[in-house]
Parts: structure tokens; sequence; C-alpha cells
């Protein structure tokens, strides 16, 4: 058998296309899973046998305010998206690959001094984040134990917040994501 220039063509073609198809993706490209720009609104709800008999609820109905009252949108930026969040809180920000809350409230804070304590078994206080677009996020690690993200879909991340949470003053957490 011989090989013919043509037999020869057909294989450096054959070669060239399955080098260029296996470089076509390029996979050192870092996914971003939250992206600038983006507007994210957040509501809360809460749960507990002590104090909604199980019942997830939003928190407008356990502060006695009109539904979605408290919801709140912005634009993800790099500062922070929700200051004084929840009649004065949380501060929540949103960066492309964080998410974090930092308890604002003081002790003394009307609408929350007498509820500070290390949550109880049974206690959910979920913060929806809804985005207007599709986002990238696959994973998370949190800071805290008691602090998980539930992934509900591209657009709706739960920051889930439970038992053993010491809900107090100062307190702090960073979930970051990838």
């Amino acid at each position: 058998m011989t090989f013919s220039k043509f037999n020869f063509l057909f294989l450096g073609l054959l070669l060239s296309l399955a080098t260029f198809t296996s470089c076509g993706d390029d996979d050192d490209d870092p996914v971003i899973p939250i992206t600038l720009g983006s507007s994210v609104t957040v509501t809360n709800t809460f749960q507990s046998t002590a104090f909604t008999q199980g019942t997830e609820l939003p928190i407008e109905e356990l502060f006695q305010l009109d539904a979605g009252s408290l919801a709140a949108t912005a634009d993800v930026s790099t500062g922070v998206e929700f200051p004084a969040y929840l009649l004065n809180l949380y501060d929540i920000d949103i960066a492309e690959n964080i998410i974090s809350f930092d308890v604002v409230a003081l002790a003394d804070d009307p609408n929350y001094g007498t509820l500070f304590r290390v949550l109880e078994a049974d206690t959910y206080d979920r913060y929806y984040l809804t985005f207007d677009t599709a986002q990238e996020v696959t994973g998370f690690t949190s800071s805290n134990a008691a602090v998980n993200l539930r992934i509900d879909s591209d657009k709706v991340l739960v920051v889930e917040i439970g038992e053993g949470y010491d809900f107090n003053p100062d307190q702090s957490f960073t979930i970051t994501l990838n």
C-alpha cells in the first residue's frame, strides 16, 4: 500500500482539526460567581418552633408590617449593597465572590435587643437574594458553621442562619462563593 499525497493531506487536516478543537475552550479563565452591576433583591423570612410554630413566615408578618415592605433592591457593586438592612440589623455586602453579613444593631436596639441570643434548634433566619440575571454560583464555604447557603436556582441564593448562630451585636460571617 502506498501513501499518497491525498492521504498525507487528509491526515494533516485531521491532526489540525483535532489540535484546534482541543484548544477551543479555554478552561484557564476563572468563573466569577456574581456579576458586578447585577440587580439583587433581598427578602427575609423567619422560622422557629418557639416563635412561628415551625412555619416559615415573611419577617414583615412578625413585625406586623405590610407584606414586602422590608424588601430592598440594589445593584451589586464594590460597596455595601444593603447598609443597615432590616430595620438596622445587618450590613449586607455582596461582591463577585463573597457575601458578608455584619450585625450593626446595638445591644439595646428597640427591635432586636431582647432577641439577641444563640439561636436554638429548629430556628432558621433566611435571606433570599434574588438576582435579575443568572449568576454562576456553584458552591461555597462559610466562615460560620451555623450559616449555610442554599442555591435554589441560578438567580436565587438563600443565606440560611440556623442553630448555634451567635446572634449578638458585632457578629459577622462571610460566605465565599465558587
